[in-house]
């Protein structure tokens, strides 16, 4: 026999809103009263009939417990919202860490690993995620990347198919300009597009799809599959990421990789050289740095006459020349072989 009863209510004081608003929802860091706590609340418009419906994002999320998934750690509603609550992490998502901070790709391939486990362990359980992005993952407080926000994933169906309501226009893989039923290829896209924009800048997708005027010219690139332009990616990606993002990004779903357990053995396997750099420019100086765990430093500056000068420092030393990596007339390829060299 099941008895209703009426809980008591939840009470909490919104402080700011974050991060991008969906369609029906929005975004707060509130504080909790009663746990005295600060968390995340997703407050979502519903049509006040079709509650299930709406509390389908908080149950896939508290299904699908897992190290890389954020955690659900409540769900409560009323006459036009659900509210769904979960922990707050002060450096925000993805897309805030870059905007602050920047990324190294040794950072970059971490965080992958980390919330493909959790997509992999959506996947494992017949969930296709549907908006992977990088608002969508979150920097936990002990530096761990977690795969949020649930509001688009759907079950997949015997055949590991599934339709989505709504779709991120900017991340919609090109078959969805023929079909509305995709398979676990269609997130694989998604994660290709987010790896590109954390490295070739967040709004490198919309400046590319500004330039080409025409819907026919985007689906011509995508056919094509120069868009995205995998030559904007940085000078310092290593050549086997760059073949990963591209694989990911295959315009036939059947070329990209077909598990995310093959996507995050080709990232473990990444060799550890040239992970560290980070770019910058002064005046007329473009500037690749990289400081290792052990405080030893590379320097490579290239002016605007294309005279290259590579330098390393010993922790708490200073910058000494490495002949044997500067030149004149230097070129974008040569620059590339100098930030991956074992010659330092």
């Amino acid at each position: 026999m099941i008895i209703p009863y009426q809980t008591a209510q939840v009470s909490f004081k919104k402080q700011q809103r974050i991060g991008e608003n969906g369609e029906n929802s929005e975004v707060y860091v509130v504080h909790d009263e009663h746990l005295d706590a600060e968390l995340v609340i997703k407050q979502v418009k519903t049509d006040g009939f079709n509650e299930e419906r709406y509390l389908l994002e908080a149950q896939l999320l508290y299904k699908s417990v897992h190290p890389y998934v954020v955690q659900v750690l409540y769900a409560c509603k009323d006459a036009q919202h659900i509210y769904i609550a979960m922990p707050y992490y002060r450096r925000g998502s993805l897309h805030q860490v870059v905007e602050a901070e920047g990324l190294t790709c040794r950072q970059l391939i971490r965080y992958a690993i980390q919330f493909l486990s959790g997509l992999n362990n959506i996947h494992s359980k017949g969930l296709l995620h549907f908006d992977i992005k990088p608002d969508n993952i979150l920097i936990s407080d002990t530096d761990e990347a977690l795969l949020s926000d649930f509001g688009f994933s759907k079950n997949m169906d015997d055949d590991g198919f599934a339709t989505p309501e709504l779709s991120y226009r900017l991340h919609l893989p090109p078959e969805g300009s023929v079909t509305s039923d995709f398979n676990n290829s269609a997130d694989i896209y998604q994660v290709g597009l987010t790896l590109y924009r954390l490295l070739a800048g967040l709004d490198s997708l919309q400046r590319q799809r500004d330039s080409l005027k025409l819907g026919a010219e985007l689906a011509r690139a995508q056919r094509t599959e120069t868009y995205p332009d995998l030559k904007q990616l940085p000078l310092y990606v290593p050549k086997k990421l760059k073949s990963i993002i591209k694989k990911c990004l295959r315009y036939d779903p059947d070329s990209r990789y077909q598990s995310v357990m093959d996507l995050l053995n080709d990232l473990s396997s990444i060799e550890d050289v040239g992970l560290d750099w980070r770019f910058s420019t002064d005046e007329s100086v473009r500037r690749w740095e990289s400081i290792s765990s052990d405080g030893t430093g590379l320097l490579v500056e290239v002016a605007d006459n294309s005279r290259c000068i590579a330098s390393k420092k010993t922790s708490g030393g200073t910058y000494r020349k490495k002949p044997k990596l500067c030149e004149q007339n230097i070129t974008p390829e040569r620059i590339h072989e100098i930030l991956m060299s074992s010659e330092w």
